[in-house]
């Protein structure tokens, strides 16, 4: 095992400890989310309400883990009052419409819950609005009570703000309950007849959570004596985080115990930090292959010197020739086999830029070497030097 990967593990293994010793060590934190899930044993947790609600309504109460709807369509009559115990109360307009129809029946539903969807609310012509606890400017949340409205004991609740309340009811409902500053009474509680059942309504879920059933014994009987109007029949406490958590991820199990989902997240992060560690390079160093040389240069003067020493300058001066016209063709797309022609000069001349005399010497000696048979070394430096000279002028090099 290489180096770097043996020192990824020992650093993977003193964060774990690390982490375990930390954890043992520290206070754990209150959390004060308002939850209000029966598993969870934080302040605004139900863990409390649900394990003493056998206490409360005497009956043989089951736990809903399934849609609503297809909960009430298995459901023969109305055996059981229905408990909604949450936050955020929305079940959709179709399950909506099948528990008004279940309570329409004879059915007892309650729904605990701070906002309560408003497509219900519109179809029982109820109005809910915010109660902010201040008045012209003075904070009286200090002196908001809470009281049912068959009892006179109003009950403090310090760690709640008490906001909602319903600011409209129809004929057919009751208060039961509200917030109550000096001789005013806000509700929030109240009964509504549908049909042949009770619909009761409660927007301060607060109230039923573990920190104040067991904080005093009032404040424990005020959720006894609400959930009272329950209690003639068991109770179908719906789970809504169970609802939820069938469909969001295979890997639930784990993510909804938090023990499983610390150790889940550490996995992840070892196996980054191995992939990390693993990703460099172990192979071997690849040699350096050297390009091949270019040696057309010393080819050509190969070429020229063998040329040279077999005495055949003529044969250069052919060449030299023959380049030089190619070179006229490629370069300016003239037609050399008018190189005798009238007007071949002075076009030359004009798309070449050099003096029209220098250009007509230059196709004259042309011509007059390739009207020779036999040429020597002086005529074959004659013919490179003007070349070469009318190349320079004409920018062809």
């Amino acid at each position: 095992m290489k180096g770097s990967v043996k020192f990824g593990l020992i650093l993977l293994g003193a964060v774990l400890l690390l982490i375990g010793v930390i954890d043992m060590t520290s206070k754990k934190p209150i959390i004060w989310d308002r939850t209000f899930d029966a598993k969870d044993k934080n302040p605004f947790g139900a863990y409390v309400l649900r394990q003493e609600l056998k206490y409360i309504i005497d009956q043989r109460n089951v736990d809903v883990k399934r849609p609503l709807y297809e909960y009430l369509d298995s459901t023969q009559g109305t055996a059981m009052n229905l408990l909604f115990y949450t936050s955020y109360f929305s079940l959709g307009e179709a399950a909506s419409n099948k528990l008004l129809d279940y309570v329409s029946q004879g059915g007892k539903a309650m729904i605990i819950a701070e906002t309560i969807d408003y497509t219900l609310l519109d179809s029982l012509k109820i109005k809910v609005e915010d109660f902010y606890g201040y008045k012209k400017g003075v904070d009286i949340k200090s002196h908001l009570r809470v009281k049912l409205a068959n009892e006179n004991i109003k009950i403090h609740y310090a760690k709640s703000d008490l906001s909602e309340v319903f600011s409209k009811l129809p004929k057919n409902a009751t208060i039961l309950g509200g917030i109550t500053y000096q001789d005013y009474l806000l509700p929030n509680f109240v009964e509504v007849s549908v049909g042949k059942g009770r619909l009761y309504l409660h927007l301060t879920p607060d109230l039923f959570g573990n920190y104040y059933l067991l904080n005093s014994a009032s404040q424990y009987a005020y959720a006894a004596k609400a959930l009272s109007y329950l209690n003639d029949k068991p109770i179908a406490w719906y789970d809504f985080k169970a609802n939820m958590d069938q469909y969001r991820t295979p890997l639930r199990v784990l993510l909804t115990n938090e023990g499983l989902r610390q150790a889940w997240y550490v996995l992840l992060g070892g196996l980054i930090l191995l992939l990390v560690f693993k990703s460099k390079r172990e192979q071997r160093a690849v040699a350096i292959v050297k390009p091949e040389p270019n040696l057309s240069k010393e080819f050509c003067e190969t070429i020229a010197t063998l040329y040279y020493e077999n005495g055949t300058p003529g044969n250069m001066v052919d060449k030299k020739i023959d380049y030089f016209l190619h070179d006229l063709r490629s370069r300016f797309h003239m037609d050399t086999l008018e190189l005798r022609e009238n007007g071949f000069c002075e076009e030359l001349a004009e798309r070449s830029g050099v003096p029209l005399a220098e250009t007509q010497q230059l196709i004259g000696l042309i011509i007059r070497m390739q009207g020779t048979q036999m040429h020597d070394l002086t005529q074959l430096r004659q013919i490179n030097e003007i070349i070469e000279d009318f190349k320079h002028k004409a920018k062809m090099i």
